[in-house]
């Protein structure tokens, strides 16, 4: 009995606590607004606006340029988080309509090469 409960102990301590879904309008606030600013705009020159990424992801790569760029890829939540935020700015902020949503294992993929040269990676739109 003792092993038993000794067991169950010990597999509830390793185990990682559970983690609370945050929406993706709380978790934009956390991750992403103190670049892009709490409304997406961005800042000029330095950091984009998020309003106008329609074209960029209509070009071709603009999709996958947008989870390998490092701010994205490197932030620190899960795959599956990051997909429902980047869906979030695309349909919210951006206002694409026909989005092929992303999910968790594309996002996985796409983001363990993030972009050395972002500047000189970032696709034309057409």
């Amino acid at each position: 009995m003792r092993r038993a409960v000794g067991a169950i102990l010990l597999a509830l301590l390793a185990s990682p606590p559970a983690r609370a879904e945050i929406p993706a309008r709380e978790a934009f606030q956390l991750h992403c607004s103190g670049c892009h600013g709490p409304d997406g705009h961005g800042a000029a020159e330095f950091v984009p606006d998020l309003h106008e990424l329609a074209p960029l992801v209509a070009a071709p790569g603009g999709r996958e340029y947008l989870v390998r760029v490092p701010g994205v890829a490197q932030a620190p939540v899960e795959s599956e988080a990051l997909a429902r935020l980047l869906n979030f700015v695309l349909t919210e902020m951006s206002g694409v309509d026909d989005l092929d949503a992303f999910d968790a294992a594309e996002v996985e993929a796409l983001r363990r090469r993030p972009f050395l040269d972002p500047v000189g990676a970032r696709p034309v739109p057409r």
